[in-house]
């Protein structure tokens, strides 16, 4: 297929176009799960301390 139209495919069968289409698209995913994980750990962070109540800053080192 690749042959007949001429067109150079990398090693995964995919054109230079499509394979700069996929890094993007790749790159916006794991940015977003990044992010996601990141407001999931300062939820959990917030709520802890949310939690604890302000009796945590009453208390003698």
């Amino acid at each position: 297929m690749a042959t007949q139209t001429g067109a150079h495919l990398a090693p995964n069968q995919m054109t230079p176009e499509q394979d700069v289409a996929f890094r993007k698209q790749r790159r916006r995913r794991s940015l977003a799960l990044a992010a996601a994980l990141a407001l999931f750990a300062l939820t959990f962070y917030v709520l802890t301390i949310v939690k604890m109540g302000p009796a945590l800053f009453d208390r003698a080192l």
